[in-house]
């Protein structure tokens, strides 16, 4: 063999060539093995992110609403308004495939609605964010609109 590892001690034969018809099938059996685990790993996650992602939302958007919770804290709001986005968004995932195909108005509304969530999502949490800096940068200015804005003070 060369210092390349291309040939044999002959010279006359590239390697590569001896093994390349048993190479083609076993790596198209591993590819298939390796694709029908990563669908069924995929699989799981989804039904793991539908079971705990739709009573968690529910039970969040709940939490959040009330109104105690979303007078005293106004990112009760954002975070109420985000879990009925995920919500919406766990909802439709799959929608299509329970629609028949002749259904071509539904199954646009749907994925309008589902890219329209999924942007909605972004600006949420973006929205979220924004407040929260607002309320740590300057705390008393938001502390004192608060008591202004009460009946009698103003």
């Amino acid at each position: 063999m060369n210092v390349t590892g291309f040939s044999d001690d002959n010279n006359d034969t590239f390697l590569g060539n001896q093994s390349d018809h048993q190479s083609n099938s076993t790596m198209s059996n591993e590819t298939w093995l390796v694709w029908n685990t990563t669908v069924e790993v995929y699989d799981i996650i989804r039904y793991v992110a539908y079971a705990l992602g739709i009573p968690g939302n529910i039970l969040s958007a709940i939490v959040w609403l009330r109104l105690y919770v979303a007078s005293e804290n106004p990112s009760a709001i954002y975070l109420a308004a985000l879990a009925i986005n995920d919500l919406v968004l766990l909802s439709l995932e799959r929608a299509d495939i329970y629609i028949s195909s002749s259904c071509r108005l539904c199954i646009r509304l749907l994925a309008y609605a589902h890219y329209s969530a999924d942007i909605l999502e972004s600006l949420l949490i973006l929205s979220y964010s924004v407040v929260r800096l607002i309320a740590i940068r300057r705390p008393l200015q938001v502390c004192c609109m608060r008591f202004n804005m009460l009946p009698g003070n103003g």
